[in-house]
């Protein structure tokens, strides 16, 4: 099995929006930190991988088989398999804006064919998990998950631990949404310390399910001293698990990928079961849900696009654990469909779709305007998520 890894800072060379938020409308050029795509590479006889780890918001589909193709013709073999995944920071350059996806897109392909591959022996890799609020919880008043999951995957030849994947699933929204500069937000303020820490390592982040999952209720402020506060905390949880006992499983490639149609339908919402026990921010974005509500049935909605018709979910054995890679912002309560102990749901790869509530879901939030999938889709995507 050969091994390579690369960091790319995919900051704009010029002036962009921000994507994330309905009031990122002036372009701004002022970065807080850097933003990158960390991409990791595996390789046997049988399989390559390529898995993009990207601080953007979303990367359509339509880049994905972009990029796959390229490396594909590039290196004249048809078994390499490309998974891009989004740390859904909201603070990233637009992925709305055609100049900077081109930019971005070149810039990948022309990086990671210098990535430089080595041989290992003897690969192995461990998981370890916990509860974890540390940085965000249930955003719905009302509605409670006990599905906020810190993951961590650490790769091992022999003895030498040279690769540790963080999952964690809370949307990266601390920060106000109108702050004037870009940012990677928590994920890349916790891998930076995680750098710090632990220097002859390769890092890399996975954004889990948490459509449902916020700082909300967690935060004190929404600055990046208030992010610091919070990436702080779940940074000594993962140092925490980086000092605990654990297992190591042999690792082999093992990559599976299946095409689910997306069904959707525009269900009347029942405005009145709106709850009287809501904060102000959340009746704020339940209008704002009305808006991008009406925006999608005009098929004119400039954050979500057209509803997507299908979505290619990929998934990667990794030891015990398959890590399955799933488009849209899909509520942690479908981490409850599968074996959590050999499952792990990961939300924002391989293209972007709006929201997924669990079936008869009744609470009133924005979430539920953007979500047009049908029951039957639904229940196609809880089996495919049982069986991929």
């Amino acid at each position: 099995m050969q091994y390579a890894f690369k960091k790319i800072d995919i900051r704009s060379p010029f002036p962009t929006t921000q994507c994330g938020h309905s009031c990122q409308v002036e372009k701004l050029f002022d970065y807080h930190d850097p933003l990158y795509a960390r991409v990791f590479s595996f390789k046997d006889e049988e399989t390559w991988i390529i898995h993009f780890s990207l601080d953007l918001l979303a990367f359509d589909l339509e880049h994905r088989n972009q990029l796959q193709d390229h490396f594909q013709k590039y290196y004249e073999n048809k078994n390499i398999r490309v998974i891009t995944s989004a740390t859904h920071t909201h603070y990233a350059n637009s992925v709305r804006d055609p100049e900077y996806v081109n930019y971005l897109c070149e810039l990948l392909k022309q990086e990671v064919v210098k990535m430089e591959y080595r041989e290992l022996q003897e690969v192995s890799v461990s998981y370890q998990k916990i509860h974890s609020t540390a940085i965000g919880k249930s955003r719905i008043s009302g509605y409670e998950t006990n599905n906020e999951t810190l993951s961590l995957f650490r790769f091992y030849e022999k003895e030498d631990n040279f690769l540790n994947i963080v999952a964690y699933n809370c949307h990266p929204t601390i920060l106000e949404a109108n702050i004037p500069y870009f940012s990677a937000e928590y994920p890349g303020y916790v891998l930076s310390r995680m750098e710090e820490r632990y220097p002859h390592c390769d890092h890399t982040f996975l954004q889990g399910a948490a459509g449902d999952i916020s700082s909300r209720f967690v935060r004190d402020g929404q600055d990046y001293e208030a992010l610091k506060k919070l990436g702080d905390r779940l940074f000594e949880q993962i140092t925490k698990l980086m000092e605990d006992d654990h297992v190591k499983q042999e690792f082999r490639i093992e990559y599976h990928e299946t095409e689910v149609p997306m069904e959707h339908e525009f269900t009347p919402i029942d405005l009145s079961k709106i709850r009287s026990d809501l904060s102000d921010r959340e009746l704020e974005t339940i209008r704002l849900g009305q808006i991008e509500r009406a925006k999608l049935e005009k098929k004119s909605n400039q954050i979500f696009g057209t509803p997507i018709d299908k979505a290619l979910i990929a998934s990667l054995q990794v030891g015990a654990m398959r890590i399955i890679f799933f488009p849209n912002e899909i509520f942690s309560a479908y981490m409850d469909c599968v074996d959590k102990e050999k499952r792990l749901l990961i939300s924002y790869s391989n293209g972007y779709g709006p929201y997924v509530l669990p079936i008869g879901f009744e609470y009133i939030t924005y979430e539920m305007f953007t979500d047009t999938l049908t029951v039957k889709t639904k229940e196609r995507i809880i089996e495919t998520l049982k069986t991929i």
